[in-house]
């Protein structure tokens, strides 16, 4: 069994793909600022945050993950460990399998042409959990039941499962380590909303729920836990050595305090509580109706709006992370506001 005591001692070199993403980029400049040297893959060298090019500690490679060609392109020699956080949000199957899938077979790729496979970190999503399976007021965690029917769920939900599949059976093949992060709904500057919440039809949003947790993770939480994912070893399992854990914040809002803080913003105007029980009952009658928005598929609506709670205990323990601000505090900090209560930054 590996060490799995404390973090990697000394300076890593960590490749990072989506480096220009929003996940990437926060996970750059934690790995810059834990002492890491930085591969960062990017689409399009261009179009790079500002500072890159004046830090010695990135080195830029320009690849497109979805073409065979990235393959020879990313070097592994030196590497210690890659976060994967190349991925489309949006899209259809097709743009899915093309981004997603695509893009992590030709990552795979490289790392097997390495002596030794880096440790892959995989930024994945707590959308591969089946809503359908949990009763309201039920525990997600890490034991969760996986999505049964994705064909009920949207391109993003099947890609996800179908890349955690692919790196968990070529992780199996080729050795190394995998640490699958399945992460929750990032925030932070510039990203506010949600899609716990219900659905916002010009200045009013539907609250299809009050009680339970919103599974939020606050971007500098999530670039802190990318990086430690790193440089703490993973555990050999019967599997071999994979470790799965969910990337959630300790301090979870329910629906109503989230819109407490997001109504600083100025949006939305108004609130109109409707039970998401209605919309449940009319997905079962509706069944048989293709096309049918997320709000009336019952697997979608049951995983996004049912009243849930997300423990982080696992997270917590192995990458051995401290106490994490308030989700006030970190609203605030995402709006520029240096004081939970201080009301001049509303907009």
């Amino acid at each position: 069994m590996g060490d799995i005591s404390g973090d990697m001692k000394g300076p890593m070199t960590i490749l990072i793909t989506g480096a220009a993403g929003y996940v990437g980029r926060a996970a750059v400049a934690a790995a810059r600022a834990r002492g890491h040297h930085v591969v960062a893959v990017v689409r399009l060298a261009g179009v790079t945050p500002d500072g890159w090019d004046q830090d010695d500690g990135i080195e830029l490679v320009e690849a497109d993950l979805s073409a065979p060609s990235s393959v020879l392109a990313l070097d592994m020699l030196g590497v210690d460990a890659v976060i994967h956080a190349a991925a489309s949000l949006t899209g259809d199957d097709a743009a899915q399998a093309r981004n997603t899938l695509d893009g992590t077979r030709h990552l795979l790729a490289a790392m097997a042409q390495a002596d030794v496979p880096p440790r892959l970190v995989l930024v994945s999503s707590v959308a591969v959990y089946s809503g359908a399976d949990l009763a309201p007021n039920g525990i997600v965690d890490e034991t969760s039941a996986l999505e049964r029917h994705p064909d009920q769920r949207d391109a993003y939900c099947r890609a996800k499962l179908a890349q955690e599949q692919l790196a968990a059976e070529t992780i199996q093949v080729i050795g190394g380590q995998l640490r699958v992060l399945r992460l929750g709904a990032v925030f932070g500057p510039e990203r506010l909303w949600n899609a716990h919440i219900g659905p916002g039809f010009g200045p009013i949003v539907l609250r299809l729920a009050a009680g339970g947790e919103i599974p939020l993770c606050h971007i500098a939480n999530c670039a802190e836990a990318l990086i430690r994912a790193c440089e703490c070893p993973v555990a050999d399992g019967p599997d071999g050595a994979i470790d799965v854990l969910n990337l959630i914040d300790d301090d979870l809002p329910d629906r109503v305090r989230f819109l407490n803080a997001m109504a600083r913003t100025g949006w939305p105007r108004v609130v109109l509580p409707v039970s998401w029980r209605l919309f449940d009952w009319a997905s079962g009658l509706l069944g048989w109706l293709p096309g049918r928005p997320g709000i009336l598929r019952q697997e979608v609506l049951r995983a996004r709006m049912q009243p849930l709670f997300y423990p982080n205990d696992r997270l917590k323990h192995r990458l051995h992370m401290g106490p994490m601000p308030s989700f006030e505090q970190s609203f605030a900090v995402s709006m520029g506001v240096d004081d939970p209560q201080d009301r001049d930054g509303e907009g």
